[in-house]
Formats: structure tokens, sequence, C-alpha cells
């Protein structure tokens, strides 16, 4: 009997493990990612793109960012500890945070293309296609995270899928993997997100013996994020309408 009854809290905490894990997981390629152009600005080399000047903007988004990546560490060690009261109370915070994040990435991208922060593959105004195609898909994630937050097989992999959203496109491309071309940007972005989804469905086969549907949206919504952004700098067919968007070059 006592071994049966342990099965369910050895499943718990096999889960919580692997939540943490991918959290601080997650933050380490955000770190590497970032280190050329933020963290470790003028210390490490810049690659694969220009490192400019670091405007106010620039600095409120990065420091917005590590908030988000700290805050998501810190909910997954709450409900790790037991203390779900305190995990509920900080998503409150925490729905705010990314509330306030999605104005701040649509600024950062469209001054991208004043500060000439693209990559040499393509012009300034097609780039923005990349940064501002996550934002419906992470407003969507965790949209849908916050109003599933009583059903946990739910919320957790939306939040999981929207933290991965933010980390592979804007994290894990930049560490430098691939030559700074457009083919080898595109390769290295599916790549990426691939590779940090990859835990996560096989984390749902080994215990569920499927793929949750929240992993699947988690999945197809950063897909999007991915594939239209691309098509639409492959095709150069973003710039004209880019160019009409509020903040553009300012």
């Amino acid at each position: 009997m006592a071994t049966i009854a342990s099965q369910p809290i050895d499943a718990q905490t096999r889960e919580r493990r692997f939540y943490c894990r991918m959290a601080l997981f997650l933050v380490a390629v955000v770190f590497i990612g970032f280190a050329p152009s933020f963290y470790l600005k003028d210390i490490v080399p810049p690659y694969p793109r220009p490192n400019p000047t670091l405007p106010p903007a620039v600095i409120l988004h990065g420091l917005a960012f590590t908030l988000w990546m700290l805050a998501f560490v810190a909910q997954t060690q709450l409900v790790a500890a037991g203390r779900r009261d305190v995990h509920m109370k900080m998503g409150i915070a925490t729905v705010v945070l990314a509330a306030l994040l999605v104005p701040i990435m649509y600024v950062t991208a469209v001054w991208g293309v004043a500060r000439e922060s693209h990559p040499p593959f393509t012009d300034g105004l097609n780039w923005t296609a990349i940064p501002l195609g996550v934002i419906p898909a992470f407003a969507y994630l965790v949209y849908e995270a916050w109003r599933k937050r009583r059903e946990a097989p739910w919320h957790k992999r939306l939040m999981l899928g929207a933290t991965i959203l933010v980390v592979f496109g804007p994290g894990f491309s930049r560490i430098p993997l691939s030559p700074p071309t457009f083919w080898g940007f595109t390769i290295q972005l599916i790549a990426g997100m691939c590779l940090l989804f990859a835990p996560l469905f096989v984390w749902d086969r080994r215990t569920l013996g499927k793929v949750h549907p929240a992993t699947w949206h988690a999945f197809i919504a950063s897909a999007l994020a991915v594939i239209i952004p691309l098509t639409l700098i492959a095709t150069r067919t973003w710039a004209p309408i880019a160019e009409h968007l509020p903040g553009v070059g300012t």
C-alpha cells in the first residue's frame, strides 16, 4: 500500500523537477543568446548582427524580459515547494507583466529600423516581421494560459510554450551556430524551436502516452510565428507594410 500511495507523489516530484529544469535551461539560453548585445555587451564579439548602442527603450526591453524569465523560474520553484497560494498570487503580476511586454516588444521592433539592428541578410523594414510575429502568438498563449489557470495540465504547458517562444527566436537564434545568411538563420530558428519544444513532447509521451493538446497549441502558435515572418522576409513583401507602421524609424 505504501508503494502504491507513493506513486502519485513520485510523479508529481518528477513533473516539478521537469518544469524547474526547463525554466533554468531557458534562462541559460537567453543569457548566452543575449550576452553579445545586452548582458556582456562590449565584452564578447557581436554575432551574427550589428551591436548598436543601447537606448533606454532597449534597456527596458531587456530588463522586462529578464524579469519575465526570472518570474517564470520563480513560479516553477513555488509550485515545486508546494506554495501554490503564492504561485497564484504571483500569477496576477505575471499576467500584468505579459501585458506590458506586448507594447515593449512592438516599440523595440519598430525602433530597431533606425538603430539598424537587423542581421546582414535583410533590411530593417523586412526584419521587423520577425519580432512583430512573436507578439500575437505570445499574447494568445499567455491569454489561454490565464483562461485555463484552473486546469493545471493546460496552464503549465501554455506558459512554458509562451516562454519557449520568446526564447528560441530572440535568444537561440543569436547563438553563433550558423553563418549569418537567410537560410542559415532559417535553419537555426526552426531547429531552435524544435530543440526547445522537444523535451515537452518527450515528457508528454512518457507521462501521458500522447502529446497533450496544450503542447500542440503552443507548438503550432510558435511555428506560425516563425513560418509567416520568414515567408514575408523571403518574398520581401513586408517592407511596404512595415514602413507605414506607427513609430517606424523613430
